[in-house]
């Protein structure tokens, strides 16, 4: 019995030992061909009576190297077969951004492209609405800050303060959008909405330690130049991460964030204004921004955003000729594009519609009709309403239909609330119905357009997307100063309807412009 145990054990162990040198073979074989001298020098390095053992050793030699190479090839077609179920194995269906092979680390990131992208949207969504409602909590309480005592408030010259406090957010985010470009092509699109968050939230903060007028004119300032980055940086990142089929929806839906912060900005601002006071306010509002940035660098540190594959070839191949220009000549390119300066020229227009519009607006409807402040406030917001409908819609649409005729719509849409603005004799449903379409345009241009600069950028060869949003930016903050000036002055020289009457037809005048675009 013992006898039998001791012949089968050895009989195991001498199995595995064959299994362990047949596995080591390969390894070993190819480390000794590597070390040995070729099989013609050996053939020919004996003579005379070494010829016969000569071709023997060729003989066995060969019967041990075709029996190795054998081997090798059955270990490597049992490696590539254990590599590819791997890689088969991490692939997913909805089409994940990396592929783990059989010796390569394996990737630290599961969340497929589709995924990132939602994430992107939802960002810069949230950029957007933390912009325009730090802006906009404003509205309510700012009239009661100049009015307090020195040295918050001003004791002469009130209006003049009241227009120099709107206009400095204007102002500085026009002066800081060039500068917002120029960093955000420097750095990345990335970096820039998240810099700029920081920055919103910095300035805040800043507005609700203010004791002097001065001080809160620089806070207010700090925020225009803020939100001018935070445009520049998010919509950046919307065009790099989305393809030309898709970016129209990802725009409109980005552009509900800044709605809905114009929308909840005065009602938040007012009601914790009353309740806490103004450093409460802003502080717990400068804390929110700054917990939004911290969000930010988290989720873009576990899942990075990445350019769409289209975007980024073009991107490659322009990317060489843009490099060798210089900043004058890149900005030279861009200003003398004709499509670019008339999609520009829409925006420039339509906000200086809206400009000449928003302060007549509380005149008209205090003197003509009679309205309260509350009911003032709910007239106002259904262009917010309408605004925060169409925005993605009309995203939607600018993916299925031409996207210069969408920007050509809405020049249309914002003529004809210049036109309703004019007939508000006829009733108050004329006054609702401006209302209404100057919603509506904003909605559908800042949807397509966004959406037609990235795509002219790509077809055109004229470098990074941050430029020509900074464009855009300048142009919305220029017709937000220009249009309230010429409308009040045609308006007081012959009568308010004529300012805003003047500003629409050249609407009407720039439609066949951009319809020119392919």
């Amino acid at each position: 019995m013992r006898s039998n145990i001791s012949w089968r054990g050895g009989l195991m162990l001498s199995v595995l030992m064959a299994v362990s040198l047949i596995q080591l073979l390969p390894c070993y074989c190819d480390a000794h061909q590597e070390r040995r001298p070729s099989s013609s020098s050996r053939s020919h390095g004996g003579s005379g009576g070494g010829g016969v053992a000569s071709l023997k050793n060729r003989h066995l030699a060969g019967g041990v190297d075709m029996k190795d190479h054998d081997v090798r090839q059955r270990n490597r077609r049992l490696h590539a077969s254990n590599n590819s179920i791997v890689s088969t194995r991490s692939l997913r269906n909805d089409g994940q951004l990396t592929i783990r092979g059989g010796s390569s680390s394996s990737s630290s990131s599961i969340i497929s492209q589709t995924q990132r992208r939602k994430l992107v949207v939802l960002l810069v969504a949230t950029a957007l609405f933390n912009d325009m409602l730090q802006l906009t909590m404003l509205l309510p309480i700012i009239h009661t800050l100049v009015s307090s005592p020195p040295p918050l408030g001003v004791t002469t010259n009130k209006e003049v303060a009241l227009g120099l406090f709107f206009a400095a957010k204007d102002i500085c985010q026009m002066t800081f959008a060039p500068i917002a470009g120029i960093l955000t092509s420097k750095t990345s699109a990335n970096t820039a909405l998240i810099t700029s968050t920081v920055g919103l939230g910095l300035a805040t903060f800043v507005f609700a330690e203010a004791t002097t007028f001065r001080q809160l004119l620089i806070a207010r300032g700090a925020q225009g130049a803020a939100s001018a980055a935070v445009m520049c940086g998010g919509l950046s990142l919307i065009a790099e991460t989305h393809p030309q089929n898709i970016r129209g929806s990802a725009m409109g839906l980005a552009q509900t964030g800044l709605a809905f912060g114009l929308l909840c900005g005065p009602l938040i601002g007012g009601l914790l204004f009353q309740r806490l006071g103004r450093r409460r306010t802003f502080r717990l509002a400068a804390g929110i921004v700054l917990a939004n940035a911290a969000a930010m660098v988290g989720l873009m540190w576990l899942a990075p955003p990445e350019r769409a594959a289209v975007a980024e070839t073009v991107q490659k191949k322009k990317k060489e000729d843009v490099q060798k220009d210089t900043l004058v000549a890149s900005s030279k390119r861009l200003l003398t594009n004709h499509d670019i300066l008339s999609v520009t020229a829409s925006t420039f227009i339509i906000h200086a519609v809206v400009g000449a519009i928003k302060p007549m607006s509380q005149v008209v409807l205090d003197e003509e009709f009679g309205m309260t402040m509350v009911k003032r406030s709910f007239v106002i917001s259904i262009a917010t309403v309408s605004y925060f409908i169409s925005a993605p819609f009309s995203g939607y649409l600018s993916d299925r239909m031409s996207r210069p005729h969408l920007v050509s719509l809405s020049l249309v849409l914002m003529s004809g609330s210049a036109g309703f603005f004019a007939l508000r004799h006829l009733g108050i449903w004329a006054f609702y119905t401006c209302v209404g379409l100057l919603g509506v345009s904003m909605g559908v241009q800042k949807s397509s357009s966004q959406s037609l600069l990235a795509d002219l950028v790509d077809k055109h060869g004229l470098g990074e997307y941050s430029m020509v949003y900074a464009l855009s930016d300048v142009a919305d903050s220029l017709g937000l100063i220009v249009g309230p000036i010429v409308g009040l002055w045609l308006g007081q020289v012959f009568s308010k309807s004529v300012g805003v009457l003047s500003i629409g037809i050249l609407c009407l005048l720039l439609a066949p412009a951009v319809l020119r675009i392919q």
